[in-house]
């Protein structure tokens, strides 16, 4: 992600913004601290917080990052070590270095900058964008949001929108869901004519599994804990659905397995995985797991015959789709930077009188690109 204190004004010479930031990401924390956190769960870490005195809490935890966006009480310039702390005892993880903590007006360029997708695995995702709507309606619907937060999470968003009509930073392969095909198709050279089966039925998993079918697989199976889940996706899809309790059958055929669901512990142990094994006549397995926290458990990969790819593995080909884009982050930036300063001014008049107009309009401008969010 760029450094967004470094290029140019960001409203100096206004008071501080009123939040503090902490956040570990996929460049920041190795992925055992941030399954930890994930595990949590976002209403059991803003409800934890707000009991312990903070007045407002939003948590955005994704496959790649989990960050609180909070207000507290006191000396402002304490609320990033404050906030850190009460995560840490929390969570039982000690962070460290992994962390980063931001407040004032770099907390609020640091959200822009997540809304656009700059600091995503995927650079210009759009994914992104539906996870902090959704984190910040829940937060307001859990009364944890004041006005001063309810714009900067309703700007945020807009800024995100802006960016991706402005200019190319959203073109290519642009999720979690496509990178994680793309990784299959380098596997197998084809997926037509392979059978895979997808665990879960949420956002990522149906966008994983329409990428799938786009890609002429043969047997697209559907498992979720939740039937009823499982057998909508798997009709909207024209898929197999599979009660979940049946999925470890498949194991022996299925040519792939990705798995996306919310669980908070692994679904796929070792155990079940061997068994799979001694029934595939010596074929290979092929897990892709793309949830956080992880599905299939680690020690799946010492496995001899079981090739398991993360997120991580994901990186070289978001890298490479990215490299294509690097000349829009300037632009991106451009956008962010003036933003930050607008929200800072219009933060100030709440102060001194009279409110300012955030003029909406101007995060409005007439595309220059279509952005398809795959």
């Amino acid at each position: 992600m760029p450094d967004l204190r470094r290029c140019g004004r960001i409203f100096p010479s206004g008071p501080p913004v009123s939040v503090a930031l902490f956040g570990i990401n996929h460049r920041s924390a190795p992925v055992e601290i941030r399954e930890t956190f994930a595990a949590l769960g976002a209403a059991c870490v803003r409800e934890s917080l707000l009991v312990a005195g903070w007045k407002e809490a939003v948590v955005l935890s994704t496959c790649n990052r989990f960050e609180v966006y909070a207000v507290g009480n006191g000396p402002r310039e304490h609320w990033g070590e404050h906030l850190s702390k009460a995560l840490e005892k929390l969570s039982g993880v000690a962070v460290g270095a992994h962390r980063y903590l931001r407040t004032g007006s770099e907390a609020v360029a640091h959200l822009f900058s997540v809304a656009s997708g700059l600091d995503s695995l995927v650079l210009g995702e759009c994914e992104i964008l539906s996870q902090i709507k959704k984190a910040y309606e829940s937060a307001h619907a859990s009364a944890a949001t004041s006005k001063r937060t309810n714009v900067l999470f309703q700007r945020a968003l807009l800024v995100g929108k802006a960016v991706r009509s402005s200019t190319h930073i959203s073109m290519g392969q642009l999720s979690v869901a496509s990178v994680a095909v793309e990784l299959a198709k380098r596997i197998f050279g084809s997926l037509a004519g392979s059978d895979v089966l997808v665990l879960g039925a949420g956002e990522t998993a149906e966008k994983t599994a329409r990428h799938l079918i786009s890609s002429k697989v043969s047997s697209l199976h559907i498992s979720n804990r939740t039937w009823e889940r499982a057998r909508d996706l798997a009709a909207k899809l024209k898929a197999d659905p599979v009660r979940w309790e049946a999925f470890p059958s498949l194991l022996a055929k299925a040519d792939i397995v990705v798995s996306s669901t919310g669980a908070s512990r692994p679904v796929l142990s070792a155990e079940v995985v061997k068994r799979a094994l001694a029934q595939r006549g010596g074929r290979s397995l092929f897990l892709i797991d793309i949830a956080m926290p992880r599905d299939v458990s680690p020690d799946v990969d010492k496995i001899n015959g079981v090739y398991l790819y993360r997120i991580e593995d994901l990186r070289a080909i978001a890298d490479e789709n990215a490299s294509r884009r690097r000349g829009e982050i300037e632009a991106a930036r451009s956008i962010i930077v003036r933003e930050t300063d607008n929200f800072g001014a219009w933060l100030e008049s709440l102060r001194v009188g009279p409110e300012i107009s955030l003029r909406h309009s101007h995060l409005k401008p007439a595309p220059k690109v279509v952005a398809v969010c795959n």
